[in-house]
This record gives C-alpha cells, sequence and structure tokens, in this order.
C-alpha cells in the first residue's frame, strides 16, 4: 500500500499548507461506543454502580499505511455528598491519522437527580486536545517541477499546539431503556501548529438511546443502542443490536455508512468484561483494507471496607 500511503500523504499535506485554517473532525470512531457511553456525552459519567477502568485500543483500515489507530482510557465512578449524587472521571483518548495525531484529556463530571422510574444526569468535561502535524514523516516525490527540501512551507519537523475543549450534555437512564444528548468541542478552539497553520476543532452533536428487550425465556434480552454524530453538516449513524444471555454473553451487528459490525463480548470474572468488534467496509475502501479491529477491557469493583459484604452487582445498560 506504499502508493495509498505516497498520495495520501500528500493529499493531506496540500490541504494543510493550502489552507490558512484546517477544520478537522478529528473524534475517534468508536464501534463499542454502547460499552462506555462518556466517551461522547459527558453526562453518563458514573452512570453504573461502581468504580469502572476502561480501555480500548482501536486499529482501522488494516493493511493501509498510515491508517487510524485509537487508544483511549478512563477512569470513572459514582459518589455522594450528603444526600446528593454525583458522578466523576478522567479520560484519555490518543487518536493517530495519517500525519495528524491527537491526544485528549478531560476531567469529567455529572450532577444526578431521581425522575420518574429513572436518574437524570447533566453533565460536562473539561480538558484540553493536543494536535500534532508530523511533518518529519511526510514522503514526497520530487519532480521537474516541486522539490520538497526547496519549499520553505513544508516543516521538517514535528509542530504541535495545544487547545481548551469543553463539552456538556444530558443523560436519562432507566433499568431497561436511556437516552442522551451531548455538545463536543463548545468552544470550537483553533488551535495553532506552528507557523505553518491552523486546525480548527468544530462543534459536534451527539443523540443516543437504547433499549433492552427481555425474551420469553428470561435468560435471553434483544439489547438495542443507537448513536448519531453530526455537525450539521454531514451525519454520521451507528446502530447494533445485541443477544445478551445471563448477563455474561452477548454477540450481535452494528451498522453505519460505511461498515457492518460484527460484536461479541464476555464477563470472564466478576467485573470484568472484554469486548471485541470487526468492522467489514462497505464502500470502495474495502479494495486496499480487509477491515477494522477493537478490542475493549472492562473493570467494575467497589471499594468496600466492610468485610460482610463482598457481592459483586452491576445495573449496567449495554
Amino acid at each position: 500500500m506504499k502508493l495509498f500511503n505516497k498520495y495520501s500523504s500528500l493529499s493531506l499535506l496540500l490541504y494543510f499548507v493550502i489552507n490558512t485554517s484546517v477544520w478537522g473532525q478529528f473524534d475517534a470512531q468508536v464501534t463499542q461506543h454502547m460499552y462506555n457511553k462518556t466517551i461522547t456525552n459527558p453526562s453518563a459519567v458514573g452512570e453504573q454502580q461502581m468504580i469502572e477502568i476502561f480501555g480500548l485500543q482501536r486499529l482501522q483500515w488494516i493493511g493501509i499505511d498510515n491508517a487510524p489507530r485509537t487508544t483511549v482510557f478512563s477512569v470513572h465512578s459514582p459518589f455522594t455528598v450528603g444526600t446528593t449524587q454525583h458522578g466523576g472521571g478522567v479520560q484519555f483518548i490518543n487518536d493517530e491519522f495519517g500525519i495528524f495525531s491527537n491526544q485528549r484529556f478531560a476531567l469529567q463530571y455529572a450532577y444526578k437527580l431521581k425522575l420518574g422510574e429513572g436518574k437524570l444526569s447533566v453533565g460536562t468535561s473539561i480538558g484540553f486536545s493536543n494536535i500534532v502535524f508530523k511533518g518529519d514523516s511526510i514522503h514526497l516525490v520530487e519532480s521537474d517541477y516541486f522539490t520538497p527540501a526547496q519549499d520553505p512551507a513544508l516543516p521538517t519537523t514535528s509542530v504541535s499546539g495545544m487547545g481548551f475543549d469543553l463539552a456538556v450534555g444530558v443523560y436519562y437512564s432507566t433499568r431497561d431503556w436511556y437516552a442522551g444528548m451531548s455538545v463536543l468541542h463548545l468552544p470550537q478552539t483553533s488551535i495553532e501548529l506552528g507557523d505553518v497553520g491552523d486546525f480548527f476543532t468544530k462543534r459536534l452533536y451527539t443523540l443516543s438511546g437504547g433499549y433492552n428487550v427481555t425474551l420469553y425465556n428470561p435468560d435471553y434480552k434483544l439489547k438495542t443502542s443507537g448513536l448519531i454524530i453530526t455537525d450539521l453538516v454531514s451525519w454520521n449513524p451507528n446502530v447494533a443490536l445485541l443477544l445478551d444471555y445471563k448477563d455474561k454473553y452477548w454477540g450481535g451487528l452494528s451498522g453505519r455508512l460505511d461498515a457492518i459490525s460484527f460484536l461479541l463480548g464476555i464477563k470472564v470474572l466478576n467485573g470484568l468484561t472484554i469486548g471485541y468488534a470487526y468492522d467489514l467496509p462497505i464502500t470502495t475502501i474495502i479494495k486496499a483494507s480487509h477491515g477494522s479491529h477493537e478490542i475493549c477491557l472492562g473493570y467494575e469493583f467497589n471499594l468496600v471496607f466492610d468485610k460482610k459484604n463482598k457481592k459483586y452487582k452491576s445495573v449496567r445498560i449495554l
């Protein structure tokens, strides 16, 4: 795939250099978003009843050089202050795509109150994004009309810039269903990358929801979920249907505009969850890549100081 790498790097570079400001919808694409909704909605932080450590690794478009690679790590938990309920946590996302990379760090908080049969959460995420343009990774072909070494506009080293990031959201959940919405990159920060240009983080809007259906045999449940991400110009919908057995094994399908995904998951120990997704491209990119792989790990636990109470309990809605 060297040919693809050469021309994709060239097109990205020309777009970066020609424009004084570059717009980047740089949010990582995640198939298993239903396992950790705080990736797209900060108000879902503390949804579970215990402390959760979550990690995800995604390798997109296997077979293509410099294809996106995404790492997600978060720790979050519910807590109480007096008679009020809250959720809080930290989140780190590292996303590499072509000759760009984006590291995001955020503190997340949600205020929760009982409403009807469920719980309403209002939350925010405050942090920063660090964008890196890898000028030393540019590979351009010299010709009679163009010599990269003689072009002062082309950086020969990596350049980076950091900007403030803020997100807000609302989230409502019951035992059987949930719904939420959020606004990401609220300030629409322009991040300066040295002297060669700016990276503009455009505002994104998300809508999410899911419903659990208990079948005739109560050991089995159908778990549906949906997520829409948009900048009001383009739309990225994702829907999933999973069959769950005894809240321990599950599998199913997910679909969006560019891929069909196959998902599997298992709880191997109390509190430890492993999930895997394979994305099969349904666009012309399938000619260059045979798909994407994504694996996630989640562990939920309580800091129990009473030795008489060691029972594990989780009401997580997938």
